[in-house]
């Protein structure tokens, strides 16, 4: 922002001396400058007001009966990488789930969500449930897609006029909504992420590294979020200081099995 403050300074002051000189005595040396600023490579303006993100989780009623169930439970693609995990969680408990990079907590999200199979022992999610997914990479169907026409295509029955609005609420600009996804940040692709789920109404929440790409003024809107979202969290997490003040329970998965 300062190089771009100073480049128009620069435009502003080399327009004024053409505007004075170019039919004056000058007149060579104006033109000579206004060719310099005709082949100048000008920044693109930014957005002078950051968006401050506000995420809201749409809720759908639940019951603080068992949620989730995981009984001896082997995760893996073709060996397992996590063996004999044993957990239960309740109704509106927002539970973490940490452990070294690699240990398998990515792939027994995705156990239990049923992108991919479990290897052994079971695991059963209360009928009540409907679940929020958020996965940690950033992977789309069509990075060559803006990020209004994802949304619209999640969401055909809403307008334009909502979809963005629903974008500039998680932190997207109007500048941004309308860029290919795939040449957006990884922050701004994990906001984009983060309005899809706003929009689905669920009551079981399925976070997998969500804070790796957002930046302070993000996580703390996401943190907020959590805290007033009444339905039940399982978050996979790292970072201690996003998670301590509000988790009822943390499970190392160092310790399963």
């Amino acid at each position: 922002m300062r190089q771009y403050s100073a480049q128009q300074k620069e435009i502003k002051k080399t327009e004024e001396f053409i505007r004075k000189n170019i039919a004056g005595r000058k007149s060579k040396m104006a033109r000579g400058r206004r060719k310099q600023l005709e082949r100048m490579e000008k920044m693109e303006a930014l957005d002078q007001k950051e968006i401050t993100p506000y995420f809201r989780f749409q809720e759908i009623s639940l019951t603080n009966t068992e949620h989730l169930l995981v009984k001896c439970l082997s995760v893996g693609y073709y060996y397992p990488v996590l063996s004999k995990v044993d957990f239960a969680i309740k109704g509106g408990q927002k539970v973490v789930i940490t452990g070294f990079n690699g240990i398998g907590k990515s792939t027994l999200l995705k156990t239990l969500v049923g992108q991919i199979p479990s290897i052994h022992g079971h695991y059963k999610f209360s009928d009540q449930v409907t679940i929020g997914y958020f996965e940690q990479n950033l992977i789309w169907d069509d990075t060559a897609r803006t990020p209004i026409q994802i949304v619209s295509d999640n969401y055909p029955d809403m307008v334009v006029k909502e979809v963005r609005k629903a974008l500039a609420l998680c932190g997207i600009s109007s500048k941004h909504a309308m860029q290919p996804v795939g040449t957006l940040s990884g922050g701004e692709q994990a906001k984009v992420k983060m309005c899809l789920l706003t929009l689905r109404p669920c009551n079981f929440l399925i976070l997998d590294e969500p804070t790796n790409h957002l930046d302070i003024q993000a996580k703390d809107a996401l943190k907020t979020a959590l805290v007033e979202f009444a339905g039940t969290i399982l978050l996979v997490s790292h970072e201690e200081t996003f998670y301590r003040e509000w988790a009822d329970r943390v499970i190392d998965i160092e310790k399963q099995g």
